[in-house]
């Protein structure tokens, strides 16, 4: 069974705190970093609050009643505080380290469906490992993103994905018939990605690519039928030379990642070389858009 002792300690000696554990054999350790959340013109930032107190938890497998007060004991006497600083819990098993994901219904007839979900869905799925990068599909604006995809028919057409995560868009993108859909993300996240477009079939037209296309030394000498960003207001900006320059004439792109303080001012950017904006959708205050890029005359 699972034990979680908690103490509260200081958070610049958290560091130290933890490797000293660890050397003890206490290797399941985490806590909640404080942090505030701050909005700005493009979008929100955090800041993280290092003068304070947070509680560090530790969780012991196979832990026995007979045990528990021996090993708070054990745990008082390596962190020199007195023994009623220290407080703990049973777990049940089924906790985990995550909460499980749910099944997303899009509302078109399409459902995102996590591996561990046993549920029977009337309608399309798309079948995910719950993630380790960005883009689990909870996120308003990655859902807005795949009703504005599976919407479409992308039958022989070219995608790109920029920032794609665990490639939930590049998936759809080639669950409704993309042929070649490249997925770009600055983390290595080609494992995740092939996994989940394997579990979807479509793993033979996608490839994964890492690196970042902000960067001026990226290269990229394809050219796409639809493009598709998610990242945020500052990126999308930063992006357009670089879309524009991949992305056909009459070729779409979704933009997603904006705020609706900002979404203006970004659209403005790719408006200025020759795209219109065709849709946009809302879901709280972030902003998706659908954008085509008009022929040059």
């Amino acid at each position: 069974m699972l034990y979680e002792y908690k103490t509260i300690v200081s958070l610049q000696n958290i560091d130290m705190i933890m490797e000293t554990l660890s050397m003890y054999g206490f290797y399941n350790l985490y806590y909640d970093q404080p942090f505030d959340a701050i909005q700005y013109a493009n979008g929100y930032d955090y800041q993280k609050r290092l003068n304070e107190n947070v509680e560090l938890k530790i969780v012991l497998e196979d832990a026995e009643d007979k045990t528990i007060e021996a090993t708070r004991q054990h745990l008082a006497d390596i962190l020199n505080i007195e023994l009623t600083a220290i407080d703990g819990q049973w777990l049940k098993e089924d906790k985990g380290w995550q909460q499980p994901f749910p099944v997303i219904d899009l509302s078109n007839g399409w459902f995102i469906k996590p591996t561990i979900a046993d549920e029977e869905l009337d309608g399309k799925v798309i079948l995910f490992e719950p993630p380790r990068a960005f883009g689990s599909g909870l996120h308003g604006t990655t859902q807005d993103c795949l009703r504005f995809i599976l919407n479409e028919n992308l039958h022989a057409k070219k995608v790109l994905d920029i920032g794609t995560g665990s490639g939930l868009l590049a998936i759809a993108a080639a669950s409704v018939g993309a042929e070649q859909v490249v997925a770009i993300d600055i983390e290595n996240v080609e494992t995740e990605v092939l996994y989940n477009a394997a579990l979807n079939d479509v793993k033979e037209r996608i490839s994964v690519i890492e690196g970042d296309p902000m960067s001026s030394t990226f290269m990229l000498h394809n050219t796409f039928d639809w493009v598709f960003v998610n990242i945020g207001g500052d990126e999308d900006k930063a992006l357009a030379p670089f879309i524009d320059h991949h992305l056909l004439e009459n070729g779409k792109l979704i933009l997603s990642g904006m705020v609706e303080w900002n979404h203006e001012d970004t659209l403005a950017v790719y408006q200025d070389k020759g795209f219109s904006v065709e849709s946009i959708t809302k879901s709280d205050e972030w902003v998706t858009s659908l954008l085509i890029k008009k022929p040059s005359l």
